[in-house]
């Protein structure tokens, strides 16, 4: 009995010390998901040279890793329940006019891989996610405003959107990939949201706008008109000068024409038609009807 005893205890005890040991090899072994690259500290040698790739790794129990992403992320902060906002994340930005108007956002993102154990440091240990959350975030929408500031309230509403979304991504990504290793791809005002009191201010506008363009388009139309009755007028005018000068060059040419020897001629024809001739006499030439004689 006491062999079998012995023997069952020795079995007992194997199988846990088995069964911690599996329990210890499971939480030594980290899942590093796709798309993502993983830090790791150890409480002896702190921060580790090398990160880890996606797959799955054994590591020291004194060992911990922590994740970053390093494809592209969307972070979304809207007026509505779309995957990555929750309830209402939209906020408030100011304008050149000194207005403030609710905007809902998204900014496509991923960490630096180059400074992945830089950010670990400077951040004590914090994952990308807690980063993103409790850094970026709180500086997220100051940040904005530092660019819509130079755009007026109907620039952001109905404007060249594009315009600032370029800006935006181009100043979010040189403060956020210094201050926090993260890489800015694309940032964007996606929709706007104003209460009634913006709502009936931007209605104002846009009727005061439409009225201004009509009138414009009013004295456009004005001075077209205009233009088209001077150069019609300039061109009768210019006609009328022409046919003038082309009289007055007829009436030159007629004048220089009629010479001593064309008058001759055309006398000459009147005394064949008519009948009379000139006489020459001693004292005067004397015109005599050649009927008489």
């Amino acid at each position: 009995m006491s062999k079998r005893k012995s023997g069952l205890v020795g079995a007992v005890i194997t199988g846990i010390i088995i069964f911690i040991a599996l329990i210890c090899l499971v939480m030594c072994i980290e899942k590093v998901p796709v798309g993502y690259e993983a830090v790791v500290y150890s409480v002896n040698g702190g921060v580790q040279d090398e990160t880890l790739s996606q797959g799955w790794h054994i590591i020291a129990p004194t060992k911990k890793a922590k994740i970053f992403t390093i494809s592209n992320e969307q972070l979304l902060l809207t007026q509505d329940s779309r995957e990555g906002s929750k309830n209402d994340e939209s906020f408030k930005v100011s304008t050149s006019d000194d207005a403030s108007i609710a905007i809902s956002f998204q900014m496509t993102y991923k960490f630096d891989e180059t400074k992945l154990i830089d950010t670990y440091k400077k951040f004590r240990g914090m994952d990308g996610e807690t980063i993103v959350n409790n850094r970026v975030k709180s500086v997220l929408k100051s940040k904005v405003s530092e660019i819509t500031t130079d755009y007026s309230m109907m620039d952001i509403y109905s404007g060249n959107r594009s315009e600032i979304n370029n800006k935006l991504t181009d100043y979010l990504d040189k403060q956020f990939v210094d201050a926090y290793g993260i890489q800015v791809l694309d940032a964007s005002v996606i929709d706007v949201h104003p209460d009634e009191q913006l709502k009936e201010a931007i209605n104002n506008r846009v009727t005061a706008l439409q009225k201004k363009q009509q009138a414009m388009a009013e004295q456009e139309t004005a001075k077209v008109e205009a233009e088209t009755a001077l150069i019609k007028a300039q061109n009768e005018a210019d006609i009328k000068v022409k046919e003038a000068e082309a009289e007055a060059k007829a009436n030159e040419l007629k004048s220089k024409s009629i010479t001593d020897k064309l008058i001759r001629m055309k006398e000459a024809e009147a005394r064949l038609k008519h009948g009379w001739v000139t006489v020459q006499s001693k004292d005067a030439a004397v015109v005599v009807d050649s009927d008489d004689n």
